[in-house]
C-alpha cells in the first residue's frame, strides 16, 4: 500500500503480526478483520482538519522490515501505534526500528495493553512517548492540535506521556456518551476489504464479509474480560446511525455478510428490533451474525432477527460446570443456557458456543463436564481457547488465589496454556483441550453437517476443508501415543 500523502499529520498504524503468531495451528480459522478502532480515530481526525493515513501490515503481509520503511517514507508528524497485550512486543519492535532508521516524529502507543497498564507500559518500552488511554478519538484530535501549536500536554485528558526523567498520567476522560457523534470508520483508507480482510470460516455465511461495532462496553461482571476499555456501561449506537453504517457497507464497498462484534449486540432488544424491521425493508438482503450474553430471549425475538438476516449467534458460555461459571462472575444457570440454545436452533439460528479451558477452579471432572454439555446441548458450533489472565480483567490481579501464571508478554494469546489451575498441569490442559475439538467436530452427525454447509454454498468449500484438516491434526495429535498424558476420569 503506498502512503500517497507526503505531508502527514498523523500516521496510524497496526504492527505486522501474521495469523500463524496469533492462532498458532488453527492458523486457518483466524480471522483478518478490519481494524475498525484505527478507521474510527482516522476518521475523527480527518473530520477535525488533519491529514491522516491508516498502515494496516498484517492486511497488506508486510514484515517489520517493510513496515519500518512504509513509515518512514510517509514523513508523519505523529505516528501512532495500537497494540493489544498479544502485539506488544511487536508494536515495541517496530518502535525501536523506527527510531534506529532515523525517526524522530513522537510515536504514541494505543490499545487494550497501554489502557490497562499506562505508566508500567512506558516505563517498559521507553521507545513509546506517548500512551493514548481508552477511547482516543477526542484525544487523538487534542493531541494532534496540541503538538502542532507547541502547547503542553498536560491538560488532555486520558494519556500517558513522558516529561524529561518523569512519566506523567492524566486525569481519565469521561466516554463518550453519544457514539452517533463520530463520524463513520474510514473503510476508504485500509485496503480493499473484500480482497484483504479473511474472515473466519465460521464466521460468515456469503463473501463479501465485514464486522461491525456498534456499542461499546459491557454489562457483565466477568473476572476474564477486561472491560475498562471500552467502559462498564453499555452505550450504543442509534438504530438510525447503524443502519447508515450498513447501507454504507453493503451500497459503496458490496458487503453481504456482517457480523456484529459487540460485546453483547442483543443486550437492547428494543434498538435491535427497530434494526431487523429497517433491515426487512430494504431493496438488499444481507446475512448477519452476533455476539452476545447467555440471556433469555422470548421465543418470537429470535424468529423475528431470523427473517431479517441472522444466521447465527455466538454465546460467551465458557464451561458446563456450574462452579466454575460462579468463579468467574457469569451470572448465568447451566439450565438457563440450555433453554436459550433451544430457543435459537428452533428459530433456524445457528448456535456457537465459545469456551475456555482452564479457568479458576478447573479440574479433570470439570472438563468432562463441559464435554458433556457441549455435545448435549444441541450447539451447532464450538470454540474453546485456554482462559489467559489479560491486562485490565480482574483475574489478572487475582490469580494467585487458583493457580500458577507464566506473565509473558509474548505467551498471552489463547492458544497456549500461560496459567495453569491448582491441582492440574499444562499437559492435562492441552490434552483436555484437544480431546474437546475431537469430542465435537470428529462426531458423524457434525461432520455431515458441514457436508452439507459445503453444498448448499460450495463459496466456502476451499475455507472449511482448510479448517477441519488443522482441527483434525491438532485434535488427533498425541492421540495414538503417551507422549501426552491424558485427562483424568472421576
Amino acid at each position: 500500500m503506498a502512503l500517497y500523502c507526503m505531508s502527514l499529520d498523523i500516521l496510524l498504524v497496526s504492527p505486522p503480526l501474521t495469523l500463524a503468531e496469533r492462532y498458532g495451528a488453527f492458523a486457518s480459522v483466524g480471522s483478518q478483520a478490519p481494524p475498525l478502532g484505527l478507521c474510527y480515530l482516522a476518521a475523527m481526525a480527518r473530520k477535525a482538519g488533519h491529514r491522516v493515513q491508516i498502515l494496516d501490515a498484517p492486511a497488506l503481509n508486510m514484515d517489520l522490515g517493510q513496515t519500518v520503511r512504509a513509515v518512514g517514507n510517509a514523513k508523519a508528524a505523529l505516528v501512532g501505534i495500537t497494540a493489544t497485550t498479544a502485539s506488544i512486543i511487536r508494536a515495541s519492535e517496530l518502535a525501536r526500528g523506527l527510531r534506529a532508521s532515523g525517526l524522530r516524529s513522537p510515536i504514541l502507543i494505543g490499545g487494550a495493553h497501554v489502557s490497562a497498564l499506562p505508566e508500567q507500559t512506558l516505563r517498559e518500552f521507553p521507545e513509546f512517548d506517548i500512551g493514548v488511554i481508552n477511547e482516543g478519538e477526542f484525544t487523538l484530535v487534542e493531541l494532534t492540535e496540541a503538538y502542532k501549536s507547541g502547547s503542553p500536554f498536560n491538560a488532555i485528558r486520558g494519556i500517558v506521556f513522558r516529561e524529561r526523567d518523569d512519566i506523567i498520567l492524566t486525569p481519565a476522560r469521561p466516554l463518550i456518551e453519544n457514539l452517533d457523534e463520530l463520524p463513520f470508520p474510514a473503510w476508504d483508507l485500509i485496503p480493499d476489504l473484500a480482497k484483504y480482510y479473511k474472515p473466519a470460516p465460521h464466521s460468515y455465511y456469503q463473501l463479501p464479509s465485514s464486522s461491525l461495532m456498534t456499542s461499546r462496553g459491557c454489562n457483565g461482571t466477568c473476572t476474564f474480560c477486561a472491560r475498562p476499555f471500552m467502559g462498564e456501561r453499555y452505550r450504543s449506537n442509534s438504530p438510525e446511525y447503524t443502519l447508515a453504517m450498513v447501507d454504507h457497507l453493503v451500497r459503496d464497498y458490496g458487503i453481504r455478510d456482517i457480523m456484529f462484534y459487540d460485546d453483547n449486540f442483543l443486550l437492547d432488544r428494543g434498538r435491535v428490533l427497530q434494526i431487523c424491521d429497517e433491515l426487512l425493508s430494504r431493496d438488499y438482503r444481507i446475512s448477519w451474525s452476533c455476539l452476545a450474553r447467555t440471556d433469555l430471549t422470548p421465543k418470537d425475538f429470535y424468529e423475528t432477527i431470523h427473517r431479517a438476516g441472522c444466521w447465527e449467534i455466538a454465546y460467551g458460555i465458557e464451561s458446563g460446570d456450574q462452579d466454575i461459571l460462579n468463579n468467574m462472575k457469569k451470572h448465568v444457570k447451566i439450565e438457563r443456557v440450555v433453554q436459550m440454545i433451544q430457543q435459537a436452533n428452533n428459530a433456524g439460528i445457528t448456535t456457537r458456543g465459545y469456551f475456555m479451558i482452564g479457568c479458576p477452579g478447573e479440574t479433570p471432572a470439570t472438563i468432562e463436564k463441559t464435554i458433556d454439555f457441549m455435545r448435549d446441548s444441541k450447539l451447532k458450533e464450538f470454540h474453546v481457547t485456554f482462559c489467559t489472565p489479560m491486562p485490565g480483567a480482574e483475574l489478572f490481579d487475582t490469580w494467585q488465589k487458583w493457580g500458577q501464571f507464566d506473565c509473558d508478554w509474548r505467551k498471552l494469546g489463547f492458544w497456549d496454556p500461560v496459567f495453569i489451575p491448582d491441582g492440574m498441569t499444562r499437559e492435562e490442559l492441552i490434552a483436555g483441550h484437544r480431546r474437546m475439538f475431537r469430542k465435537f467436530y470428529l462426531r458423524p452427525a457434525v461432520i455431515l453437517r458441514y457436508v452439507l454447509k459445503v453444498i448448499r454454498r460450495p463459496g466456502i468449500m476451499f475455507n472449511i476443508l482448510s479448517a477441519g484438516w488443522d482441527v483434525i491434526k491438532y485434535s488427533m495429535t498425541g492421540y495414538f501415543s503417551r507422549k501426552v498424558k491424558p485427562v483424568r476420569q472421576d
